[in-house]
C-alpha cells in the first residue's frame, strides 16, 4: 500500500512533508514537486499540483506514476451549506464539477453515467471513525463536495445549492477524483473550510488559508493512523 496525497499548494501540505519519515530526497516529475517517505506508518507520496482541475489531473496521473495505489486530496474548500464555520473539516463523500455538462461525459468515452464521482466506502468509514465529530475544537462533516474554476464568493452560489446541494466547493478535488477512477484505485479527500456564505469572499480565504489548511492536514494525519492500524 503506497498512498498519494494531493496538496493543491505547499500551505496545505507542509505539515505533512515535515511529518514525513524515511523520507528520500526531493524531485520534481514534469512540473509536480514530490516528496516521498513514511506517514504516520504508510508509505506516502506527496505532491504540489498548483490550483485548478488541470493542475490537480496531473499531479494525481504523476502520484500514480510513482507508485501511489490510493489517492487523497488534503487542502481547503469554500463552505456552501449554512451549517459550516470557518475551520470546518469535510470527509468528501461524493464529488461532481459544478462548471461542466455532463452531457458531453455521457456522449464519449471514458462514459460516466453520472455527475458524482464517490470516495472509496471503506476509506471514508475509516476517516469517520479516526476524526469522530470534532477536530481541534471544530466540527466534522461528511458530505458532497463540488469543484470548478473559479473562486466562489456570492455570484454563482445559488445555482449551485440547487443543482448539487454540496457542502463546500473547491478547484481541484473532483478532477483528481476522476483520475482515480478512470484508474479504479480508491480515493478519498479532506476539505477545511476558509470562507462561508456568512464570510465570504477572497479576503476571508487569506485570512483563513493557513489555518484552515492545517485542520486539513491534522485530519489527513489522523486519517493516516487509524489507516495504518487497519
Amino acid at each position: 500500500m503506497k498512498i498519494g496525497i494531493l496538496g493543491p499548494s505547499m500551505g496545505e501540505a507542509e505539515t505533512l512533508i515535515a511529518s514525513l519519515e524515511e523520507r528520500t530526497e526531493e524531485k520534481t516529475r514534469g512540473q509536480v514537486r514530490l516528496f516521498s517517505g513514511v506517514l504516520r506508518g504508510v508509505p506516502a507520496v506527496i505532491g504540489i499540483s498548483g490550483v485548478c482541475k488541470v493542475n490537480a489531473a496531473i499531479c494525481a496521473e504523476t502520484l500514480l506514476a510513482e507508485g501511489a495505489d490510493m489517492l487523497l486530496v488534503c487542502g481547503v474548500a469554500g463552505g456552501i451549506d449554512p451549517r459550516l464555520k470557518i475551520g470546518d473539516t469535510v470527509i468528501c463523500r461524493e464529488i461532481a464539477y459544478h462548471d461542466v455538462d455532463i452531457s458531453f461525459l455521457r456522449e464519449d468515452p471514458p462514459y460516466l453515467d453520472s455527475p458524482w464521482f464517490a470516495s472509496d466506502g471503506a476509506l471514508v468509514a475509516l476517516a469517520e471513525k479516526a476524526l469522530g465529530s470534532e477536530l481541534e475544537g471544530k466540527r466534522i462533516y461528511t458530505g458532497k463536495c463540488v469543484t470548478g474554476e473559479a473562486f466562489i464568493a456570492e455570484e454563482g452560489r445559488a445555482e449551485i445549492v440547487e443543482k448539487f446541494d454540496p457542502l463546500c466547493t473547491d478547484m481541484e478535488t473532483a478532477a483528481a477524483a476522476h483520475v482515480a477512477r478512470a484508474h479504479s484505485v480508491p480515493f478519498i479527500a479532506f476539505r477545511s473550510i476558509t470562507d462561508t456564505a456568512e464570510k465570504s469572499g477572497l479576503e476571508n480565504f487569506h485570512e483563513n488559508y493557513l489555518t484552515s489548511s492545517a485542520l486539513a492536514q491534522s485530519a489527513t494525519l489522523r486519517f493516516l493512523e487509524e489507516l495504518s492500524r487497519a
